[in-house]
């Protein structure tokens, strides 16, 4: 048993949205938008333990991605602005987009120029003639879905229903919380993301291929 701690995807907003977005034949628009904030060189987040921003923070959002989408990612484009003042890291501020074997198109912008006053975290989508806007994890509307929108008090990412679900899985009462196939899929978005952020958008020579159909024997 192997749960990297994507929790994104447990929150009762993805589940809605994924729900809505079930059954589409035809490819889907993601975008979102981590309005991460400032933080200083010298914080551990941008060292080895914490892998820095896109390494230790985006890669939620690719899993994000990939769980709403559903099939593997056939292609990756990533950005990061020009040069700065040295105030901010390589991977503070970066586009990335996935396109997926469906044809789907998700887009991830990551900033650590905007102000903290701005919610943290929005995500737009669009398929079907339906559109879906989450903001923070607290409120999901839905327009031209059959699904009803979402709202709670607070924020909800999904931190305590990962755990939940994996303890369930470990007692042998569920499959996996998250499909081995991709995890590993979203850990290779991520290094494929920051090797492109260093070279500046250039792509790689030693680019992985994208992973293979879902295998049966996951649960």
């Amino acid at each position: 048993m192997l749960l990297t701690g994507f929790n994104r995807r447990f929150s009762p907003f993805a589940m809605r949205l994924r729900e809505a977005l079930d059954g589409r034949t035809n490819p889907a628009m993601l975008t979102y938008r981590m309005n991460a904030g400032f933080i200083p060189l010298d914080h551990w987040v941008h060292g080895e333990e914490g892998g820095g921003r896109n390494i230790g923070e985006a890669c939620h959002i690719y899993d994000l991605f990939h769980y709403l989408v559903g099939t593997p990612v056939a292609d990756i484009q990533a950005f990061p602005i020009g040069r700065t003042t040295g105030r901010y890291a390589r991977n503070d501020n970066f586009s990335a987009m996935l396109r997926f074997q469906d044809g789907s198109v998700a887009t991830l912008l990551y900033t650590a120029l905007g102000s903290k006053e701005l919610n943290k975290e929005r995500l737009e989508a669009f398929a079907e003639g339906g559109a879906a806007v989450l903001d923070d994890y607290r409120t999901l509307d839905l327009h031209g879905f059959a699904a009803d929108g979402l709202k709670v008090r607070g924020q909800d990412k999904g931190h305590r229903a990962e755990l939940e679900a994996f303890a369930g899985a470990v007692r042998g009462e569920a499959d996996w919380p998250i499909p081995l196939w991709q995890q590993l899929d979203v850990t290779r978005i991520s290094f494929q993301v920051e090797r492109l952020i260093e070279t500046g958008g250039v792509a790689a020579e030693d680019a992985a291929a994208p992973a293979a159909a879902p295998p049966a024997e996951d649960g």
